[in-house]
């Protein structure tokens, strides 16, 4: 069919696909829209039509004043979807994009959203919502008191850059140490418009853990050298115990299955 309609000698392959599917987008503007682009309808990226939302979801307190919307969730939890549903709307936008995507690119890999888990809803929480933002105060995350109005998340989104930028909040004796994470948004991609941005991810979690174990006005070494310490006995008790805390199922750290317990990597941090 390529070879029947080209008129132009050693037209390259590229353009002449590339006629053929200008003339058909031709053709459906013209049978659709009577040949007037103004009337095509713009959207921010092609996915599944969203859903119609319940006006409002059980135990849950909304106040609009503007453009934001703050909700105040109580004892009765919503469904998860239903809440993300909620704060996402039905527009398509970044912020859909962020919370309904099942699926995001993490530098070469394709990984489960990590921000549908993050948003999950809980008791206590006051989550204000804007067309550039989401802050989510108290119901921290981590064991122990906290005060009620500590900001524990903040979405921010620069739509000049695209860019959506995670700061997750966790209190060290009255002090914020944020943890950042940068994320793309990149709706031509529609099968997967969040990407996050896997440079300097590492060195951003290392500077977290080391201000929350030390301080904020200490400065995170370059550590090359060894360095011995006194000889301690690791018992599979303590290893059986962390991993139930943790959540390892894993088989090679039990004593039901092994006459030797093997220890996770993530041990090495109660062994330090």
């Amino acid at each position: 069919m390529a070879a029947k309609h080209s008129k132009i000698k050693d037209e390259p392959i590229k353009d002449l696909l590339g006629n053929i599917n200008s003339s058909l987008v031709d053709k459906l503007v013209e049978r659709v829209y009577g040949g007037d682009t103004s009337k095509i309808p713009t959207i921010d990226y092609l996915c599944a039509e969203p859903g119609k939302l319940p006006l409002q979801l059980a135990g849950i307190e909304m106040v609009e004043a503007g453009d934001e919307v703050t909700y105040t969730l109580g004892e009765n939890l919503p469904e998860v979807s239903s809440w993300l549903e909620t704060l996402a709307s039905p527009k398509l936008s970044w912020l859909r994009a962020l919370l309904t995507s099942v699926t995001i690119v993490q530098g070469t890999l394709y990984i489960n959203n990590p921000i549908r888990r993050l948003l999950a809803p809980r008791r206590g929480q006051r989550v204000i919502v804007s067309p550039t933002s989401v802050i989510i105060y108290g119901a921290a995350r981590s064991y122990g008191p906290h005060k009620d109005g500590f900001k524990a998340l903040e979405v921010l989104y620069t739509a000049t850059a695209g860019l959506i930028n995670v700061a997750i909040y966790e209190e060290r004796r009255d002090v914020s140490v944020p943890l950042l994470l940068h994320f793309q948004y990149k709706p031509s991609m529609s099968s997967t418009p969040i990407h996050e941005i896997a440079e300097g991810r590492n060195e951003r979690i290392k500077q977290f853990y080391w201000k929350l174990w030390y301080r904020d006005s200490e400065v995170l070494p370059d550590i090359r050298d060894t360095f011995t310490g006194p000889e301690i006995t690791v018992e599979a008790r303590a290893v059986e115990t962390f991993c139930a805390v943790v959540g390892n199922q894993g088989e090679r750290f039990k004593t039901t299955w092994n006459s030797e317990v093997k220890a996770p990597m993530d041990f090495a941090i109660v062994t330090g």
